[in-house]
């Protein structure tokens, strides 16, 4: 253990949420995180922290689609970083660079640290999805931090399932089926899971959505809350249709005695985990649960010395009611918990990568009102691929937390096989889930399910013409029947046809 000089300690955040469509008082990504970056220094109550920063992290701009500079931030805030991050894509990051730079103060490399992200997707042109989801990494002007793989296998996207929209709703049915809930039932039961969200969007005054949702309003379709991808309407959706940025700056104990910061600003990181699942769809143990996720909090518990029943304050990524949902079921926490702290990504609001510097902002917040209490940050990234877990406590620790071996976070991968898919399928095969998507109209569009024959090969089958079938299957529970599926030579894709 490293003795506790080497202490990091969380002494500054600032966040921005800026609705207006004005271009008066919009603004780009970079200036927003030198605003956010001011903030968090008046926050630690040291004007000129920021010319003391050694390490400093941008978390890639999704929503302007031109080429940047990340390092424009540091240069106008004047920050001249001995290491600087420029990061790849995943809503894991603001955890895993929080970690880092505890890590680098621990270990005697850094002093201060500082972590700036912002989005700028509602003063934008809407953006492509598809674009979004193929960045182009091989030219950055600098080193990447974090996974550069690509986040879908090109037979997964030929079915459409490199969009979350698609890929959680096959995650959702799964999960439900898997609690025995009828497809009422958990329409029903997420709306009031939601429902909690809104309430505490509704009070934090950086949420983009705060008139506080009911579970009825969650729950009906109506012109203004369509069906998206069933079982999901549009108020159960992230919405990444924002401006929000959000700051953070750490240091060592030892730093923040010499700048004056006082004992009352002070939040500590006492145990964090990154673990990957099986990074593809087509590879997954199963669709209902996350064995990543329980090992992930079981290690960030452990290195916190800490358990579940310590924990005062939750924040759950939520990107999907089914994310949460599974995060809820792993921790078997019971049905009073609010497992938010700022509102959830559906009312929040959902800033590219960056949800999560937000939660931590806020856990900083309301551990130095209660410092006797400890709370918990859990991100995911793209299809729940892999997960982090940050534990927070307002009580400085005795020692310095400890990284588990970076090989450590791959065990769930290497502990279970890939899964054989068949590319070209004839015949019967068992439902083991399935999606509905919806155009504008609230009109079924498509269907994609993924089944399975007797020999547990799995196979993925589209149907993009039977209205009637499709609608079936948002009012007759398909999963665990027969499914006919067919390979048409000319699409190159295999369709289904009937469920019996």
């Amino acid at each position: 253990m490293t003795r506790s000089k080497a202490l990091p300690v969380l002494v500054g955040v600032g966040q921005l949420t800026n609705r207006s469509k004005d271009p008066q008082s919009a603004d780009a990504p970079i200036h927003y995180m030198v605003h956010c970056a001011g903030r968090a220094a008046e926050d630690a109550g040291v004007p000129d922290i920021l010319s003391h920063v050694d390490t400093m992290a941008v978390i890639e701009v999704m929503s302007k689609d031109y080429a940047y500079d990340p390092k424009q931030v540091a240069e106008i805030l004047g920050v001249t970083p001995g290491e600087f991050m420029h990061t790849t894509r995943g809503a894991t990051l603001p955890q895993v660079l929080t970690t880092r730079l505890c890590d680098r103060i621990a270990e005697g490399r850094s002093e201060i640290g500082l972590i700036c992200a912002a989005e700028a997707f509602h003063s934008s042109a809407k953006p492509d999805w598809e674009k979004l989801t193929a960045p182009d990494y091989e030219n950055s002007p600098y080193p990447l931090f974090g996974d550069r793989r690509d986040h879908a296998t090109n037979l997964e996207k030929r079915y459409g399932l490199y969009f979350p929209s698609i890929v959680y709703p096959l995650i959702a049915n799964a999960f439900r089926k898997s609690q025995n809930l009828t497809l009422e039932q958990y329409i029903w039961e997420t709306a009031l899971l939601y429902e909690k969200l809104s309430k505490v969007a509704r009070k934090n005054a950086y949420a983009w959505f705060r008139e506080g949702k009911t579970a009825s309003e969650i729950a009906t379709i109506t012109e203004t809350n369509r069906m998206v991808s069933y079982p999901f309407t549009k108020f159960m959706n992230a919405i990444m249709n924002v401006d929000q940025a959000a700051a953070l700056l750490i240091t060592s104990e030892q730093k923040a005695d010499a700048l004056g910061i006082p004992q009352d600003k002070r939040v500590y990181l006492i145990g964090s985990s990154e673990v990957y699942d099986k990074w593809y769809i087509s590879d997954r143990v199963n669709y209902y649960s996350a064995p990543a996720l329980e090992l992930a909090f079981k290690r960030a518990f452990l290195q916190a010395g800490v358990s579940k029943d310590d924990i005062d304050f939750w924040d759950l990524y939520s990107c999907f009611p089914v994310a949460l949902q599974i995060a809820v079921k792993t921790l078997a926490l019971p049905s009073s918990v609010t497992p938010t702290i700022i509102g959830g990504l559906p009312y929040f609001g959902g800033p590219g990568n960056h949800y999560s510097l937000h939660a931590i902002c806020e856990m900083v917040r309301r551990l130095r009102e209660s410092p006797e209490k400890n709370g918990v940050v859990q991100s995911l990234s793209w299809y729940m691929n892999k997960f982090a877990v940050g534990i927070y406590s307002g009580r400085r620790p005795t020692e310095v937390r400890s990284s588990p071996p970076a090989s450590e976070k791959h065990d769930i991968e290497k502990q279970f096989p890939d899964r054989t898919i068949l590319e070209k399928a004839e015949g019967a095969f068992f439902v083991e889930t399935y999606v509905v998507s919806f155009d504008r109209e609230g009109i079924p569009a498509s269907g994609v399910v993924i089944a399975e024959d007797e020999e547990d090969r799995r196979v993925f089958a589209v149907n993009e013409t039977n209205t009637s079938l499709l609608l079936s299957m948002t009012t007759d529970e398909p999963i665990g029947k027969k499914v006919s599926i067919y390979h048409d030579e000319l699409s190159g894709l295999n369709r289904f046809s009937d469920i019996f």
